[in-house]
């Protein structure tokens, strides 16, 4: 499988998985290219039905069925991103039948545990950015169906076997709704801007109660090397 640098993230950019894993068996980065300007683009929740097939949770009310067999290397529940296009097919219980062009899984994790006196070393505390380019959403993070989803850039080197650690942190007792986003580039030099998608899921945060509350995100800037602050609204999954 061709790595693409210039879209996401390196792959094995991030410690303990890649951006990618899963994709179709034409790995041409032009024909990528052309996939990704002729067709629909979305990030989605892949949601397995059985042991060999699934269904996409679009946004908290949107599904997708996807038209021909996909075959990916673990069938569970992740955040990927998607290539397609939609089909004449109606499919009972689902919004839309589509044809899957591309689909690639993204790193989808637990939020991290409080280390408390370890968290700057071990979750660290480089800098890093929201893109406010991002295709996604302009703050470059939103939520959606019980996730949390980043559009991130940092620096790194040139070596493409450098680690770089994402985390969601929970580092404050007296507010479970104030997550530090954490990254250490374990000693990567910062020469070039990298850009990469992580998905978080929210299932561990205490029930809102169909409340909406403010989830404070704290992270150290890319600009100023400062802490900043972004709230979003949060509302717990039924």
């Amino acid at each position: 499988m061709k790595t693409l640098r210039s879209f996401m993230l390196l792959l094995g950019l991030l410690l303990s998985s890649t951006v990618f894993y899963s994709c179709l068996d034409d790995d041409d980065n032009d024909y990528f290219y052309d996939s990704f300007l002729d067709n629909l683009k979305a990030i989605v929740t892949i949601k397995p039905i059985d042991d060999s097939s699934f269904y996409m949770q679009v946004d908290d009310t949107t599904t997708f069925y996807p038209e021909k067999p996909y075959a990916l290397d673990s069938l569970r529940e992740t955040r990927a991103f998607i290539i397609y296009n939609y089909s004449d097919t109606k499919t009972p219980g689902y919004d839309h039948t589509v044809n899957i062009v591309r689909l690639d899984t993204l790193l989808t994790k637990d939020i991290a545990p409080d280390l408390g006196l370890e968290n700057d070393t071990y979750y660290g505390t480089d800098p890093v950015g929201l893109n406010g380019n991002s295709i996604w959403n302009p703050d470059g993070v939103w939520i959606e169906d019980g996730y949390i989803t980043f559009d991130f850039i940092l620096y790194r080197g040139h070596n493409d076997e450098a680690k770089h650690f994402m985390n969601l942190v929970q580092s404050n007792s007296l507010d479970p709704y104030e997550l530090e986003f954490r990254h250490n580039a374990h000693g990567d030099a910062q020469l070039t801007l990298a850009s990469g998608l992580v998905s978080f899921r929210l299932d561990k945060l205490p029930n809102t109660g169909g409340q909406t509350v403010k989830l404070k995100i704290k992270y150290k800037s890319l600009s100023s090397d400062n802490y900043k602050t972004i709230e979003l609204d949060y509302k717990s999954k039924n």
